[in-house]
């Protein structure tokens, strides 16, 4: 019988603390960084908490529910690329993101509109997973050709996935509403052979996806895993495996778009 490896855990945060009870076989917690996955609250100056964290010599960082950060606080090529960092992006769930886009069985989408609505609090935070959902949608990176803000603080994109031909458009647009917490609702639609629908409703606990094609409609069924409890089992299999992760960099990639529709 193969013993299975048992990681130390480093975290305080509440979420996590449940997720380590309920991964008693391979998962412990832990009170120092030194050689433990160690979970980074995506709250304040994250990316400083993330290099204290390499400083700290932690295995891997998993960083829960990342804020955006102004531009010139964060250095994304300074990052070493052999440090495993998972991030935990709960209106962007991987196995959510992973049941759409193999629903569709390869056909590609001809293109992609996200529809955001959140807090003013929390609505660049919206955007910046809007923009995660059309890149996972369109199968790559997107770049941003126009933007436009309201007086009533709404914004609107115009993303597609570049080049001179075949590129395929996203819009996304992201509408204040009111509230004091985060949080927001999400409408993704890729349209093409196939027709992917995806509503993240992110204050009910909703992740819906629906996959519509010549044979009929889908409904996948609802993940009532936490997202905190895969983000763990995912950085746990990530040491194990020693594959990097593309987390930090898909993370990146979607900051910089909303980096520009908040510039534009």
């Amino acid at each position: 019988m193969i013993q299975e490896r048992v990681f130390s855990i480093c975290t305080e945060l509440p979420a996590y603390r449940a997720a380590l009870a309920e991964l008693p076989l391979s998962a412990a917690p832990a009170d120092d960084v030194r050689g433990t996955v160690a979970v980074v609250p995506g709250t304040g100056d994250w990316w400083q908490s993330m290099q204290a964290a390499l400083a700290g010599r932690a295995l891997a960082v998993v960083l829960a529910d990342p804020t955006m950060l102004p531009r010139e606080a964060v250095e994304p090529g300074r990052w070493p690329p052999g440090m495993q960092v998972i991030v935990e992006r709960p209106r962007l769930r991987p196995d959510v993101v992973s049941d759409a886009v193999r629903a569709r069985r390869g056909s590609p989408a001809r293109m992609v509109t996200v529809e955001c609505a959140a807090p003013s609090v929390g609505l660049d935070d919206a955007i910046l997973d809007g923009c995660g959902w059309a890149r996972s949608l369109i199968g790559g990176p997107l770049s941003f050709r126009a933007g436009i803000a309201t007086a009533q603080g709404s914004r609107i994109a115009l993303l597609d996935s570049g080049g001179d031909d075949g590129s395929i458009p996203a819009t996304l647009m992201a509408t204040p509403v009111g509230g004091f917490h985060g949080g927001g609702l999400l409408q993704v639609l890729a349209l093409g052979e196939v027709r992917t629908e995806v509503t993240v409703d992110q204050p009910a606990g909703l992740n819906r996806v629906e996959t519509v094609t010549e044979e009929g409609t889908l409904r996948h069924p609802e993940r009532y895993e936490s997202s905190a409890r895969l983000a763990l089992r995912r950085a746990m299999e990530a040491c194990s495996s020693g594959e990097p992760a593309a987390d930090l960099h898909e993370l990146f990639q979607d900051m910089a778009l909303t980096w520009a529709l908040l510039d534009a």
